[in-house]
């Protein structure tokens, strides 16, 4: 029986042909068969040679064999862009007009002078060529009406009092806030912030979970404390930072200090931070105050340093923070203090020259120690202050440069002592009267 699978894979041509005439069908089926017995006479008869049986094969190399033919080209093959066309969007449409003439020339000027038109009625509609710079107030109340109903009187949550030679910003609400919730509304005030000199140390257990049975947020009030500390209060910043360093664990010696922090400011809720140029300074230019403990933390001996910074006699900036290392000496911890503020007052001085486009004077730094103020006059170092070469160098070449002065104050006269500890009445008294004024309480009460 002849086979017809072959058929199958033949093109289509070839079986309309077939089907067309059935005589040759038949004769190109007995052909194939012929065919198809030859081939396989033929396999029979071939011998099969393995590379055990050929002697030859003993010296071929077979790494000859893995080591490609330098007829194969070396290097990449790179496409002919040359017969690459562009689609149809790059193209130049050289029907469409270039020019206005053209446009109301052409043979569709009609659609291209309404096209137009409708422009510019769009540009006039939108006043697109209109400069509203010279009568801004007029065209913000026509745009928004309510832009410039009343003088602000609060600013992100602080009460605002605009005065005609000063500024007041204070915090009255928040502070009747945090009274309320710790029900201190009614209660006697105190006159520093935390009790003078009290060295706080970290709680032991029994006292953490006698502090956990009041079921008192810790974090909240120390949390808005820190609120009043970087915005209105800078009597604050100490506090807040001594305190919050026993967020992760307190106990009930810090609770009450936190609630003594709170008497404190339940008799100064009026006061708030003065802001009032001084017209009669000649040289314009920052005035840093900065102090330092020495070991002023019986547990881990870090110093505290605190600095506050003066513009036109305004404060504008102050902090109170623990030293990254331990001092050796006051010497050194006053060193510390300084050098942070010497490079808290580059920035300082790159963003008011930025803003206000003027050149400052070398800063003016107000130190109390006088070893300090030795040390930056004189060259050379001992076997006690080698290991501070680097910082005491970086400082002395910019006093020498007249990049910055330094002045040696009295300790009664500097501003910053109440930012490095719990500080007495006395020292807090002279950064408030320097900072902080009283109020108005007929301004509207923000938080």
């Amino acid at each position: 029986m002849p086979d017809y699978g072959e058929l199958l894979v033949e093109p289509k041509a070839e079986i309309k042909r077939a089907e067309s005439n059935p005589q040759k069908e038949n004769e190109s089926l007995d052909e194939e068969d012929v065919k198809q017995e030859e081939e396989d006479s033929s396999l029979d008869n071939i011998e099969y040679v393995t590379a055990d049986d050929d002697p030859s094969s003993d010296d071929i190399d077979v790494s000859e064999s893995l080591v490609p033919s330098s007829s194969i080209p070396v290097g990449r093959i790179l496409r002919d862009r040359t017969l690459q066309v562009k689609p149809v969007k790059y193209s130049c449409f050289t029907e469409d007009p270039r020019t206005y003439k053209q446009a109301v020339s052409c043979t569709n000027s009609s659609g291209w002078s309404e096209a137009i038109n409708n422009e510019l009625d769009n540009i006039e509609n939108h006043e697109v060529w209109l400069d509203h710079h010279e009568e801004p107030a007029k065209y913000l109340n026509s745009t928004f009406p309510n832009s410039t109903a009343h003088s602000p009187d609060t600013l992100l949550g602080m009460n605002l009092n605009i005065n005609s030679d000063s500024i007041e910003l204070s915090q009255p609400g928040l502070i009747k806030k945090g009274l309320e919730m710790l029900d201190l509304t009614d209660c006697r005030p105190v006159k520093t912030p935390l009790t003078p000199a009290i060295q706080l140390h970290s709680a032991t257990e029994e006292d953490h979970q006698a502090f956990l049975r009041l079921h008192i947020n810790y974090r909240s009030y120390t949390g808005m404390l820190n609120y009043l500390a970087c915005r209105t209060r800078p009597d604050l910043a100490s506090t807040v930072s001594i305190l919050s360093k026993f967020n992760q664990k307190p106990g009930m010696s810090h609770w009450r200090e936190v609630l003594h922090c709170w008497k404190y400011l339940a008799g100064t809720q009026e006061l708030g931070l003065l802001l009032r140029p001084d017209k009669e300074k000649i040289l314009d230019r920052l005035n840093f105050f900065t102090d330092a403990t020495w070991a002023e933390d019986h547990e881990s001996r870090i110093s505290r340093s605190g600095s506050l910074v003066f513009w036109k006699s305004c404060p504008i900036l102050w902090n109170s923070k623990k030293q990254r290392n331990i001092t050796m000496s006051s010497t050194e911890s006053e060193m510390s203090a300084l050098s942070d503020g010497e490079q808290e007052s580059q920035w300082l001085n790159f963003l008011i020259e930025e803003l206000w486009k003027i050149k400052l004077a070398p800063t003016l730094f107000h130190i109390d120690n006088k070893g300090l103020l030795e040390k930056l006059k004189n060259f050379g170092s001992n076997s006690k202050t080698k290991h501070l070469d680097i910082k005491i160098k970086s400082l002395r070449e910019k006093f020498k440069n007249k990049d910055i002065d330094v002045k040696l104050i009295s300790s009664n006269d500097m501003i910053a002592d109440s930012l490095t500890k719990a500080a007495p009445y006395s020292s807090i008294k002279k950064l408030q009267s320097k900072c902080l004024s009283v109020f108005s309480p007929t301004t509207k009460e923000g938080c």
